[in-house]
């Protein structure tokens, strides 16, 4: 791994709301005997700030330094702390009606309690981060749902909101304008009537920016970039209004991705020394992922180890970036697990047993479906087999199977009691007639990579001890795939894990984009796959709609009468026996790579990343 050199900066920034949540809100309702006290708040923001220029809104000049200055009806939120507990619908807001050096603000601010001089009052900045659809700041509650410390999104004013900035566009001036938070806390210097005077004293910036440029292999710069992933980074983390700090041990809450996207009809260059910027919660990271997607290339950079502190800007030029390639493996406890579930395809005349293209990929994976989620030839929206109703296994695209059976793998109907070996491990082994056994590897034990099926015990390692977060990836079809994505646990120690399933159904906002970390081989992702019954070729809890919650199951080598399974989803997170008969998933484990065998290419698969 290479270690990055950072440039730091000596200017500040400002920032803005991206992505709403898919979830209900925590009702924390405002007592009805609750007297609200609403008083005419004028600050003065002339000592605001950290340092020269005197200004908020952001911009790039021709030199690539960052400018900035005070733009008209800039918001500051405002917040009685220190045990007010005033749940409004709406926060308080202070306004500058001024453009320029001019500094005051004035807006109307709502108490429970009479204000005095030795009232405390919060201000976050940008204000407009926590208004619309689009916001960036919400407010949160503390949930006693699960026995780690995690937060609900609450449609009441509280003193701790999330801060998310998981997905921007890349430039200063958004950042300036919806992500670039800043907060204080202040006494009133004089309270007369229901007038309010304060001063905001400084604002402290509570992010770090990151500009980027790139090189390719040949070291040119970057041009025509699409979009650019950075990975094991924090993007969102709850602050607390009170004390101006994060949140501790909270990993639950905490998402550490942030895509770049450039504005509609542009794309992200290097050319010319032009800069694409980040925003970010501050820290000491490992293990960070930067990715840039250009045409059919993914370029990657990894390090061991990045400190970002907070308030700074820092600099970087990522010389000769690297195509990246699947790997026969990830590790996940010791264990080498294949970058791919076992599939059946077939497409123009040609047909493939072995390991996916991608660790994303299930069957249907881009399907065209109407306004009744059901397949249509055109009018539809793209989606995956996750969002499709009541969608059929076909035997040119196979990634459920039945324990042990081989010859009959693609017949569905009518055979599931019919179609079982009595073997209770067959990892590895296959009947002498060659119809039953372990399917990944009678059709991996001649290729130079092998791969046979996970035991019991392996499986189980992913249940109890690697960290697993809800994720999801988009395909090579654009198209959205929901699961779980699993990294090592060093520890080795169950109590101290990351574990945050189940998430509910329907909770799309809990699930990271680990598209980057995918390709970057940085973590097994098992999709949600849902399962056959027994004789049947419709695949049922697939489904991401589904009220009562879609899982992925996933099948051991291990059995007695009925086989150990892998299950986990929305509302599922469990290890049990369930009948042979079922089509399940299979993550293969990987043994060796031979010098003799070879694995023949796949046309159809050419493209896929």
């Amino acid at each position: 791994m290479k270690k990055n050199v950072l440039f730091p900066v000596a200017c500040f920034l400002m920032a803005a709301p991206l992505l709403t949540s898919c979830h209900d809100d925590v009702d924390s309702s405002t007592a009805e005997n609750t007297t609200i006290h609403t008083y005419s708040l004028v600050a003065d923001g002339a000592n605001a700030l950290q340092q020269e220029p005197a200004t908020r809104v952001l911009s790039e000049d021709a030199d690539h330094k960052i400018k900035s200055e005070w733009g008209r009806q800039d918001d500051i939120l405002a917040y009685v702390v220190g045990g007010d507990n005033l749940h409004t619908a709406n926060y308080s807001y202070i306004t500058n009606s001024n453009l320029g050096g001019k500094s005051n603000f004035d807006g109307e601010i709502a108490s429970s309690a009479a204000l005095t001089t030795n009232s405390e009052i919060a201000f976050l900045y940008p204000g407009k981060a926590a208004q619309g659809n689009n916001r960036t700041i919400t407010p949160v509650t503390e949930t006693e749902e699960r026995s780690s410390l995690y937060h609900e999104a609450s449609n009441k004013t509280q003193d701790r909101v999330e801060l998310k900035l998981t997905e921007q566009d890349g430039t200063a001036e958004t950042i300036g304008e919806r992500f670039d938070f800043q907060w204080t806390k202040q006494k009133p210097k004089k309270v007369e009537g229901k007038k309010v005077d304060i001063s905001l004293g400084e604002l402290k910036r509570i992010v770090t920016i990151w500009g980027l440029r790139f090189t390719d292999e040949n070291n040119r710069p970057l041009e025509n970039i699409d979009s650019i992933y950075i990975s094991n980074v924090k993007g969102s983390d709850i602050l607390d209004l009170d004390s101006g700090k994060y949140i501790n041990n909270n990993e639950e809450d905490e998402v550490m991705n942030i895509v770049l996207r450039p504005k509609t009809g542009t794309k992200f260059s290097s050319k010319d020394g032009k800069y694409t910027y980040v925003a970010f919660i501050p820290g000491a990271y490992t293990d960070v992922v930067v990715t840039a997607y250009v045409g059919g290339k993914v370029l990657q950079r990894s390090y061991d180890s990045l400190n970002f502190e907070t308030g700074k800007v820092y600099r970087s030029d990522i010389l000769k970036m690297e195509d990246t390639q699947q790997k026969a493996f990830v590790e996940v406890q010791g264990i080498q697990w294949a970058t791919g579930n076992f599939i059946h395809y077939e497409e123009n005349g040609q047909q493939y047993w072995g390991i996916a293209p991608a660790q994303w990929w299930i069957s249907r994976r881009a399907v065209m479906l109407g306004s009744n989620r059901k397949e249509v030839s055109s009018g539809g929206i793209l989606q995956s087999s996750q969002f499709e109703s009541g969608p059929e296994q076909t035997t040119d695209d196979v990634d459920l199977f039945r324990f042990g059976s081989i010859a009959n793998a693609l017949t569905f109907r009518g055979i599931a009691g019919l179609d079982v070996w009595g073997e209770n491990e067959i990892s590895q082994k296959i009947s002498s007639d060659g119809k039953h056994g372990d399917i990944a590897w009678y059709y991996t034990r001649n290729n130079k990579r092998k791969y046979r099926m996970p035991t019991e015990t392996e499986l189980k390692s992913l249940y109890t001890v690697a960290n697993v977060i809800p994720a999801y990836c988009y395909t090579d079809k654009g198209t959205i795939v929901y699961g779980a994505f699993f990294t090592n646990n060093s520890t080795n120690d169950a109590d101290k894990r990351k574990k945050a399933f189940p998430t509910k159904a329907k909770r799309y906002d809990k699930y990271t984009n680990v598209t980057a970390l995918v390709r970057a081989n940085k973590g097994l992702f098992l999709p949600i796959t849902g399962r056959r019954s027994d004789g049947a070729a419709k695949i049922g809890y697939r489904d991401m709609v589904y009220s009562l919650g879609a899982y992925g199951q996933y099948m051991s080598s291990t059995a007695a009468a009925l086989n150990w399974d892998f299950f986990f989803g929305p509302t599922e997170w469990n290890f049990s026996k369930n009948s042979k008969g079922q089509a399940k998933a299979i993550r293969p484990v990987f043994i060796e790579e031979s010098s003799t065998g070879s694995d023949n290419t796949f046309a159809p698969f050419a493209n896929i990343k």
